[in-house]
């Protein structure tokens, strides 16, 4: 492994738990605002769903990519000293 690698999986690591807080906050923040739409279309029964839809899956699909990149953070971190030891 050289150097830049190195400096990536540190960093990668460092930022594990920022991706957790990330991940949940994507999540929270999409089911809520599914929820206020699914309440504003009970209201208003010509509330276009359309591109707000679209938001609250985007939201969503951040919130599962920052999950996977604190997965393979926890993993990268469990294999650093691993390759440490090789060095």
């Amino acid at each position: 492994m050289n150097e830049a690698d190195r400096r990536f999986v540190e960093q990668a690591v460092a930022r594990k738990d920022l991706f957790k807080n990330l991940s949940i906050l994507s999540v929270i923040a999409g089911a809520l605002l599914g929820a206020y739409y699914a309440v504003e279309s009970m209201r208003d029964p010509n509330f276009d769903w359309g591109v707000r839809a679209v938001l609250v899956v985007l939201i969503l699909l951040n919130g599962r990519q920052n999950l996977r990149q604190f997965k393979y953070a926890r993993a990268l971190e469990g294999l650093l000293p691993l390759v440490e030891t090789t060095d």
